[in-house]
């Protein structure tokens, strides 16, 4: 029941949650005259109150928060409620959650149609590469994190391209002039580095030029070619360590030659500092060694057609690992401040920064955060883009069925893989002697540190009592709670959820609680002696087929029990 130490909690919460809010709305507006692009509608929340919360408290509760009531649903009781435009409402959804009062708290969600996200770029329809990759499905989902970085090492970047300049960080020119003088500077002496950086990060959705693959990250350009367009091992020896240094997440060598004997150690270190690194395959259209690609640290991008095919130019074989389209290809020129082109020469050079964007944006998923950066998390990252390839098959390269080892790149299929999160385990039932084959099993997905139920997975189990459900788009740390059927919730506290997911799972469970309710007491009881004798595996606790004196005393054993 509602009471007046109640009333103080709730304004204590309700209060912190305005001020957050009101604080983040003044911020915005001193350093913004426009709204930013939100996943949600501008200050708007939906809520659902907890049952047994009056009119009365209803209306108290918003007048607490300083929120409108625009409408009410017409189908189900909830509430739109309105707050400042620039109000910050996931997280004012999330301390409303935390509240106690509500059944749920959501910001208002922007849905999208199922064909994907179209940015409003001009050139983008001619972006013919971009649904070959099923960008457009992936961009629905996941557009990056601008605080995840890739590095471009190459020959440098035109800095002052209005495509490019808003999503470029500081680099560096290790190349240096033609007697290999080094500065801060890494402009683009050649023109080769603007259009690779271009593919995988130009400014995306801002009504001019060209979209990238990756529509959120930051680039950090490091220029590695003198400006005589020579290029030496020392300065890209230097230039992915300070790729490393500086923070990145995925490197691109759109570059190569010969091997780098002892001095591949240098690709090994920031592999396993949890940089993934992605290199050209090279273009001589046979199966020779091209180094860096060819070390096992890289992954290896061939270049293909708009059908899937090879490209004339690709190297291939079967140490190669993906590929990426090349054939017709748009991005950023250094020719201008507002300059592109197509390309149609099937380089593999214009292939692997397809692949490196698909690791930025899949990294700012697998992680907590971009300083949250290790050999697991890079692990996953590139295996999400090996296992989710489209397979090819190209019958033009007559000595392989394959081309390349996984197939062209699916960035639709990466993220949404990414986004699912398995979680996965054995549960004992004690007392219980039979099969646990069919038996059906939930999974509960809590707020970390307690609170109601977001949602539930069902599944069921095997023999032994292994299991496995997945959740999707829920990523971070919450707690879960897990019973099988007729037992009570066994908890399982600050799960991480994010891809590869929660495994290993080992629980032993309290049977009794028949009805569902977490607690086992005189329902439960009354329920095993309507159906005593029955072939009810419902209320079979026992698992040896029948209702009987030893569900009963297994309710008995445990009753009173709560579950976690």
């Amino acid at each position: 029941m509602y009471n007046s130490g109640m009333k103080r909690v709730w304004i204590f919460i309700f209060a912190l949650c305005l001020g957050f809010g009101q604080a983040l709305a003044q911020q915005w507006l001193r350093g913004m005259r426009t709204l930013p692009e939100l996943d949600y509608a501008p200050g708007q929340v939906l809520v659902k109150f907890r049952e047994g919360i009056t009119p009365q408290q209803r209306a108290w509760a918003r007048q607490v928060v300083g929120a409108q009531l625009i409408r009410r649903g017409e189908y189900l009781d909830y509430e739109l409620w309105q707050f400042s435009p620039y109000t910050d409402m996931k997280a004012v959804a999330s301390e409303l959650r935390k509240s106690g009062w509500f059944e749920a708290a959501e910001p208002n969600w922007r849905i999208e149609l199922a064909d994907g996200w179209t940015p409003n770029d001009p050139l983008y329809a001619q972006q013919y590469a971009m649904p070959v990759i099923n960008a457009p499905q992936a961009w629905a989902l996941w557009r990056g994190d601008d605080n995840f970085i890739m590095a471009i090492l190459d020959t440098g970047v035109r800095l002052d391209h209005l495509d490019l300049q808003a999503r470029l960080l500081p680099g560096y020119d290790f190349g240096g002039n033609a007697n290999g003088v080094r500065d801060n500077i890494p402009s683009d002496f050649h023109g080769h580095g603007t259009y690779v950086t271009g593919i995988a990060g130009a400014v995306t959705n801002n009504a001019r030029g060209v979209a990238a693959v990756a529509p959120n990250g930051k680039i950090l350009p490091v220029k590695v070619f003198r400006d005589n367009g020579l290029g030496y091992l020392n300065d890209i020896v230097d230039g992915i360590n300070y790729a490393v240094a500086q923070g990145a997440h995925s490197i691109n060598l759109s570059l190569g030659g010969n091997s780098w004997g002892s001095f591949a150690s240098v690709l090994t270190d920031a592999w396993n500092a949890g940089v993934v690194i992605v290199a050209a395959a090279g273009n001589n259209n046979n199966t020779v060694a091209f180094y860096p690609a060819y070390y096992p640290v890289c992954i290896a991008v061939a270049a293909c057609n708009l059908d899937g095919t090879k490209s004339s130019r690709s190297t291939f074989g079967d140490w190669v690992d993906v590929a990426a389209p090349s054939g017709d290809v748009y991005s950023t020129t250094s020719g201008g401040t507002n300059s592109y082109a197509r390309n149609t020469n099937g380089w593999t050079s214009y292939a692997a920064p397809f692949v490196t964007a698909q690791a930025a944006l899949l990294y700012s998923l697998v992680a907590d955060g971009p300083s949250d950066r290790s050999v697991a998390r890079a692990q996953a990252v590139r295996e999400l883009i090996e296992t989710t390839a489209t397979p090819v098959n190209d019958p033009s390269v007559i000595d392989l069925p394959r081309y390349v080892v996984h197939g062209v790149i699916n960035l639709q299929a990466s993220v949404e893989k990414a986004l699912t999160v398995p979680v996965s385990g054995r549960v004992q039932i004690q007392g219980y002697s039979g099969s646990y084959n069919g038996r059906t099993v939930e999974v509960v997905l809590r707020p970390q540190g307690g609170g109601s139920a977001i949602t539930t997975e069902s599944g069921t189990l095997n023999s032994t009592g292994d299991f496995e459900v997945s959740f999707f788009n829920y990523l971070g740390y919450y707690d879960l709670a897990i019973r099988a059927q007729g037992t009570l919730l066994k908890r399982v506290p600050n799960a991480r959820m994010r891809y590869p997911g929660v495994s290993n799972l080992n629980l032993t469970l309290i049977p009794g609680d028949v009805n569902g309710d977490n607690v086992i007491d005189d329902a439960d009881l009354l329920q095993i002696l309507f159906n005593f004798g029955a072939n009810s595996p419902a209320n079979d606790l026992n698992g040896d087929g029948v209702v009987d004196d030893a569900d009963l005393l297994l309710v008995l054993f445990n009753f009173g029990t709560a579950g976690e």
